[in-house]
């Protein structure tokens, strides 16, 4: 397989990095907005802890197992399903119109995000053959995932002052439908190796130990 050209490098790298920055967005925005979305749904705190702590729980359990996944059935096709999830999650985030249905949706938006990360990550490595191209790959990668955690609560405080708590989740939706084209243009060919084995036991019980620590704590 031919290596791509630069252009096609740094505009996947640009793809994977905004992948990336939707999943470490969505750990945080909702710090400005869960007073005004559990006010509009009636949510007890006990909820309102969950609305938040889902998504984080889930993920963590689920990329135990997610990166071994990606290498059984290839990392673009990956990273392709964990957008499709993420966006759907959004939208189904966005009009919820219970706290049941909200939590879900973030543990939904979990699966997406613990798809897709792995993957921005081996997708970097594929595409960008030479050591010091990759270091700076990995470095910007890394910086981004950083930014994405600080901007979350800064772009919730903006969005809630004209929108309504939804539009915290509904911002996604075109960046997902975007990195989506541009991954089906931009990626290298889907590899995948199906006699790797997927410990999907062990990928339960993490998150299944993960969901117990919390409940224990909270």
């Amino acid at each position: 397989m031919t290596a791509p050209s630069a252009r096609r490098r740094w505009l996947l790298l640009a793809v994977v990095s905004a992948g990336l920055l939707l999943i470490t967005l969505d750990n945080s925005i909702l710090y400005a907005a869960l007073p005004t979305l559990t006010q509009e749904l009636g949510a007890s705190s006990s909820e309102g802890l969950w609305i938040i702590n889902a998504y984080p729980v889930v993920m963590a359990g689920l990329l135990l197992g997610s990166g071994t996944l990606g290498d059984r059935v290839g990392h673009r096709r990956m990273f392709l399903i964990g957008l499709v999830v993420f966006g759907a999650a959004s939208l189904a985030a966005a009009f919820s119109a219970t706290p049941e249905t909200l939590i879900a949706a973030r543990a939904l938006l979990a699966v997406g995000a613990a798809a897709m990360m792995p993957a921005t990550l081996a997708l970097i490595r594929i595409t960008f053959e030479d050591e010091r191209e990759r270091n700076v790959a990995i470095a910007i990668w890394g910086t981004l995932a950083i930014v994405g955690s600080a901007l979350g609560p800064i772009i919730s405080g903006l969005l809630l002052q004209s929108f309504w708590w939804g539009s915290v989740f509904l911002i996604n939706v075109p960046v997902v439908v975007a990195a989506i084209v541009a991954t089906l243009v931009l990626a290298p060919p889907n590899v995948a190796d199906p006699g790797r084995k997927w410990d999907l036991p062990s990928s339960l019980l993490a998150l299944v130990a993960l969901v117990g620590l919390v409940i224990a704590i909270k």
